[in-house]
């Protein structure tokens, strides 16, 4: 017989799984609520979280390269992502040595952000879809799994539309891709939902899902970061226990429009 500590999905008897420490922030292209320039601040709490998992939004690009302007480049996925999607998430995950998933979402010579998945640990990107519930915004959805501890984990990276409507199409979207395509497992979604009236909370339920400040009885209040009103960003967890919501550092409040929201799980 096998040593059960060998296989997959197991661990040592009497130990407890390791916590997995995710983050997600909306990074307001770098700059503060007042719209100064504050992304190298940013970069440094990043580095200071140690995280497994980052799930970051409006992950703001340089200026595309003069000689794809020249030839009217307008493809992200044919350019070396190097040249054509380098951006705020790449520098950290340049900086931090970590694996990197990208979704752009916003492509215009002058004007270009996305998602971004970033962890330490083995990360393979499952697809990146344009969730877009109208033309007025552009929206998506990344996709990767990462491995941690033996386990696969499935991570979501969200933005969503502003409207209700919109945002409750999308949500729809999300829940019939992972009722498809991730039905089971160790699951993360992630994001900046702007989600006031809390819609998702049930219709990710009804998958088995669980948001974790709101399982823990917590605000989960990131928005506005200065004065936190409003529970914009959310978590939502299958497979996995949550261990705690923790409180966003005091130096956060003025670096992005939103508080980064971070918590310890623990895959079950």
């Amino acid at each position: 017989m096998r040593n059960p500590e060998l296989l997959p999905h197991s661990f040592p008897t009497g130990h407890q799984p390791p916590e997995f420490v995710a983050v997600s922030w909306n990074l307001h292209k770098g700059r503060s609520p007042l719209g100064l320039q504050a992304w190298k601040a940013m970069q440094r709490w990043v580095q200071s979280t140690n995280a497994d998992a980052y799930f970051l939004q409006e992950a703001m690009a340089r200026r595309m390269p003069q000689p794809m302007l020249a030839t009217g480049f307008g493809n992200p996925l044919d350019a070396p992502p190097d040249d054509i999607w380098h951006c705020q998430a790449t520098e950290i995950a340049t900086s931090l040595e970590l694996q990197i998933a990208l979704g752009p979402n916003v492509f215009k010579p002058s004007w270009r952000h996305g998602n971004a998945i970033l962890s330490p640990h083995p990360l393979d990107l499952s697809g990146r879809w344009d969730i877009s519930a109208h033309r007025f915004e552009r929206r998506g959805l990344l996709v990767a799994r990462a491995t941690f501890a033996g386990r696969a984990i499935t991570l979501l990276c969200a933005h969503l539309a502003l409207t209700r409507q919109a945002r409750l199409r999308q949500m729809n979207w999300i829940a019939h891709w992972i009722a498809k395509e991730a039905p089971d497992g160790p699951l993360v979604l992630a994001g900046d939902f702007n989600d006031w009236r809390n819609d998702s909370v049930p219709l990710f339920g009804e998958l088995g899902m669980h948001e974790v400040a709101t399982l823990l009885g917590e605000s989960g209040r990131t928005f506005p970061a200065f004065s936190p009103a409003l529970a914009l960003d959310k978590m939502f967890i299958r497979g996995m226990k949550p261990v705690e919501w923790i409180t966003p550092t005091q130096d956060t409040a003025w670096l992005s429009d939103h508080l980064p929201y971070m918590a310890k799980l623990r895959v079950e």
